[in-house]
């Protein structure tokens, strides 16, 4: 879960980058760092659905 929080934080960083760049940063920069943050978020996603989907299997065999 914690993984997940960090991505979220890092792709709202990211995403308001984009929205509102500054003259000094490279607004290419920050698009490339939403999308690498928004992968992050779909790869924590599915790690943590993984993670559910094994301990339901667990307690149907433990039922």
């Amino acid at each position: 879960m914690a993984g997940l929080g960090a991505a979220f934080q890092r792709l709202d960083g990211a995403a308001a980058r984009v929205a509102a760049p500054r003259a000094a940063s490279d607004p290419t920069a920050a698009v490339v760092d939403a999308v690498q943050a928004k992968v992050e978020v779909g790869l924590n996603a599915a790690v943590l659905k993984s993670t559910l989907d094994a301990e339901k299997r667990v307690l149907d065999i433990l039922v």
